[in-house]
This record gives structure tokens, sequence and C-alpha cells, in this order.
């Protein structure tokens, strides 16, 4: 996941497996196979509290315009008779309203991002294609005593 964290949106990823012998290579697809489960498993959950997130943000935003309408709409109709205190009232409403609608749309505006980032992570990594590599060998070359014409 470390190796992953930084992977943009367009980038590939890719599984990639060394296998020295034939018992390596046969247990491969296996593990390939169980690697994409857990990442299709770990994408549901994602889903699954991003869809909790939305609702209940969007739950909060609805009840705080409830609450702003329904003190725009009535306290000034009882407050009628008292002009400067009504005036107060209203301005005091609106710093209310702001505050009370500060928080989901806060929620909704700036923390919507990084959801949608895990579970584009997680549906590459549930998707991606592997690479087996067999039989590779490693040299170790001198470069220091490389000639360059």
């Amino acid at each position: 996941m470390s190796s992953v964290a930084s992977a943009k949106r367009y980038s590939a990823i890719f599984y990639k497996l060394k296998c020295q012998k034939e018992v390596d290579k046969q247990y491969a697809d296996p593990l390939l196979y169980a690697i994409r489960r857990h990442f299709s498993e770990k994408k549901k959950e994602k889903e699954t509290e991003f869809i909790k997130f939305k609702r209940k943000n969007f739950v909060v935003l609805a009840i705080s315009i409830l609450v702003a309408i329904i003190f725009h709409g009535f306290i000034p109709m009882i407050l009628q008779d008292e002009l400067q205190l009504h005036e107060g009232v209203i301005n005091s409403l609106d710093v209310f309203t702001w505050v009370l609608l500060w928080h989901p749309l806060d929620e909704l505006l700036f923390n919507l991002e990084p959801h949608l980032k895990d579970i584009n992570l997680l549906s590459k990594l549930a998707t991606a294609e592997s690479i087996i590599i067999e039989n590779e060998k490693s040299h170790v070359i001198d470069n220091a005593f490389r000639i360059v014409a």
C-alpha cells in the first residue's frame, strides 16, 4: 500500500511476481486471486463508508437548512413590534445560519475527494494485471571498468 499511495488517477498498477522455480509459478495465480479478492472487499467497505458519509452529511445539511428557514420565517413574525430588536435578531440569525451550515458544507466540499481517491485506488488494485517473471538471474556488472566508445 505504501508503494501505490502516491499513484495518480490515470496511472497503471501492475503486480510483478518473480518466480525462480516452477513450484513458485504454480502458486502465483492463487496468490493473485487472493490479493484481488482482498482489495475488492476493501473497495466494497470503502464504498459503503462513502455512502454513509454522504447520507450523514446531506441529512445534517437538510436539517440545518430547515432550522435556518424556520428561524428566518417565524422569528421575524414574532418580533414585528420592536424594530431595532428585530434587525439585531435577523443579523444574529444570519450569523447562526452560516455557523449551522458550515460543517456539512465543509465536509461535502472538501472531504469528498479523499474518499473517491481511496475507492479509485482500491478499484485499480482489485483489477490490476500481473507480470510474472520467470528464471531471471541478476548479474552484477561493475560500471567502473566499462569503456565508452
